[in-house]
């Protein structure tokens, strides 16, 4: 009965909201109803598990087409611009697929999608690229196993930022969050501008990481005459 009436509640919010909005719930508010936070915050984490799930595929993909594919790149500088710049492209693809199902969803169940759409969109699609980032990132080196940490650490330092307001602009669960920024909460919320440059440069710092990695592994400039024999 319980999960019927959660699942009709759903059904009459915002699938964008549910699921790209993040938490609803004002963290400086006396009434916190943080079984609400709680429902909401695995609504936002499953699409972002999707996400991680759609990217693992990918890069397994990869892996087993790479000895034939490497060749053509004869540094390991070249090859790994080509695999980020795929990744970004894959993320966005990914992503933009769940937010246009979500969209479509509203529009059979509310006949009109709100203005607010463009930025939650904005928003949670630099938080997902960043996080695909991290993930491709664990797996150059050898990490992979560890990609479900990302959703331990999307969901903990949410929690941590929700619960102490003057921690929130530096954790990194609660950048991606439309309900949670200041769009949203203008006096309270999480500051848009700064959320945004924080994200596009740890998305150029794991790209300049990687290429670093590779390069310490002694691959340099011979990769691709390595990888034909």
């Amino acid at each position: 009965m319980q999960m019927a009436q959660t699942v009709r509640y759903m059904m009459e919010q915002s699938m964008i909201l549910n699921f790209f909005g993040g938490v609803s719930q004002d963290p400086s508010s006396w009434t916190v109803d943080f079984d609400k936070v709680l429902r909401e915050l695995a609504g936002w984490l499953l699409p972002i598990g999707i996400c991680l799930l759609a990217e693992g595929l990918w890069l397994e993909k990869w892996r087993k087409i790479e000895p034939l594919a490497s060749y053509r790149y004869v540094t390991v500088k070249k090859w790994w611009r080509q695999k980020f710049m795929k990744n970004l492209r894959n993320s966005v693809l990914t992503a933009a697929v769940l937010f246009v199902t979500a969209m479509a969803a509203d529009t059979v169940s509310h006949g009109e999608l709100s203005d607010k759409n463009w930025k939650v969109l904005l928003l949670w699609l630099a938080h997902m690229i960043m996080t695909m980032t991290f993930f491709m990132l664990l797996d150059l080196t050898g990490a992979r196993k560890l990609a479900p940490a990302i959703l331990l650490l999307e969901g903990g330092t949410f929690l941590v930022g929700f619960s102490n307001g003057r921690m929130a602009r530096f954790m990194f669960g609660m950048w991606g969050m439309y309900c949670q920024s200041e769009w949203y909460f203008q006096d309270t919320g999480v500051p848009v501008l700064s959320s945004l440059l924080i994200e596009m440069t740890l998305i150029a710092l794991v790209y300049v990481a990687g290429g670093i990695f590779l390069e310490r592994k002694g691959k340099g400039f011979s990769y691709g005459r390595d990888c034909q024999n």
